[in-house]
């Protein structure tokens, strides 16, 4: 996928891409490779102390399927806004979470563990070669979204597979969560509706124009009513 995003961003409007900006473009696709990254520390977060590794993993990789889907079949600038931030947050879980499930299946002295990293490395490594080879050819045949849809599909025959033998192959590993975090603490952490909600109206300026009034959050939940001139919109 991401050997097809620049191009998709910058190519005309006629060729099938965005129109975007050349350097606007880059910068983008940068950008999200810088967010897949701050994902994976979040990621880290929820598998430590929310799901265990297995789950955080397993959520992960159906959130890249789903951000694929999106970009394959929404077209513009919301189906790339949409998909790259489900591919990105997935794509943090899975390169997180993955190498503590695999970690899991041997103890630390058995000799398999490292040959089950180096058969793992040398697949990433192999799927990062034919990956853009595939998806490049499928693109100049079909266009970008079906090179996107190559992508939704090797990613659903990877999660049927995973879904049918993770019980067998995968068994208990990575299914410990090795520092819950109490429900007490859930708010603390913005983990709770209410923790949502509340860290809604304090760090979003968000203001709502409703009959030549204005709502703007202030301190703590309060609310402040401004007076505004009828139709003069939301002040953000």
């Amino acid at each position: 996928m991401q050997a097809l995003l620049a191009f998709y961003m910058y190519y005309a409007t006629t060729d099938g891409g965005l129109g975007i900006d050349q350097s606007v473009a880059l910068s983008l696709v940068g950008a999200y490779g810088g967010f897949v990254y701050m994902m994976a520390l979040v990621a880290s977060f929820v598998g430590d102390r929310l799901l265990g590794a297995e789950r955080t993993l397993y959520y992960s990789a159906i959130l890249v399927m789903v951000g694929h889907i999106v970009l394959a079949l929404v077209p513009g600038a919301a189906g790339l806004a949409l998909g790259l931030v489900c591919v990105g947050i997935g794509s943090g879980g899975v390169k997180t979470a993955s190498q503590v499930v695999l970690g899991d299946l041997y103890d630390r002295e058995d000799p398999r563990r490292d040959a089950g990293f180096s058969i793992f490395y040398m697949a990433v490594n192999i799927g990062g070669l034919l990956g853009p080879m595939i998806t490049g050819w499928v693109w100049g045949m079909a266009g970008f979204h079906w090179g996107f849809g190559l992508a939704v599909i090797g990613m659903a025959i990877g999660l049927i597979q995973y879904t049918l033998m993770r019980k067998s192959t995968i068994g208990a590993a990575g299914s410990e969560v090795p520092n819950p975090l109490p429900r007490s603490e859930w708010a603390k952490w913005g983990l709770s509706p209410f923790g949502w909600f509340r860290g809604f109206l304090r760090y979003l300026p968000v203001a709502v124009h409703r009959r030549g009034r204005v709502l703007r959050p202030a301190s703590g939940s309060e609310l402040v009513q401004l007076d505004a001139h009828p139709g003069s919109g939301a002040v953000v």
